[in-house]
């Protein structure tokens, strides 16, 4: 049997397809800048002029801290949606952080089949694809 690609296997675009899974090699810095965005402080208030804004640190890191969890819980939610959950941190693996199948750690898979993980990660992707619009 010829080989596919997964973007022809799940009927998208070659760029479509990229543009997929650039959007999920973001997801470790999502979550690093997420989780730093919790230490913003207001400023103190004391009465000095401080620029020419009227801008709320807090308020901003809260809006950018929101928009970064809601992009973080589709990939995570696409991940869980493949049997249960149970290929989460295997595809979160290979497709986020950019790990071969040949360097993924195998405790973190169901099976050692390599077929089932290809066709769960044709799966995630299919589902992201359908979840993410814009």
């Amino acid at each position: 049997m010829r080989y596919l690609p997964c973007w022809k296997q799940i009927g998208i675009s070659q760029d479509r397809y990229q543009e997929l899974l650039h959007f999920c090699r973001q997801y470790p810095e999502w979550k690093t800048e997420a989780a730093s965005l919790l230490g913003i402080r207001a400023i103190k208030v004391d009465g000095l002029p401080h620029g020419n804004g009227t801008s709320d640190p807090v308020h901003m890191a809260a809006e950018r801290r929101e928009k970064l969890m809601e992009k973080i819980a589709i990939v995570d939610e696409c991940a869980k949606a493949i049997e249960g959950g149970e290929w989460h941190a295997a595809i979160i693996q290979n497709v986020c952080i950019g790990k071969s199948y040949s360097q993924m750690d195998r405790a973190l898979m169901p099976t050692s089949d390599s077929n089932a993980f290809f066709k769960r990660r044709r799966e995630f992707f299919d589902i992201l694809n359908k979840r993410k619009t814009d």
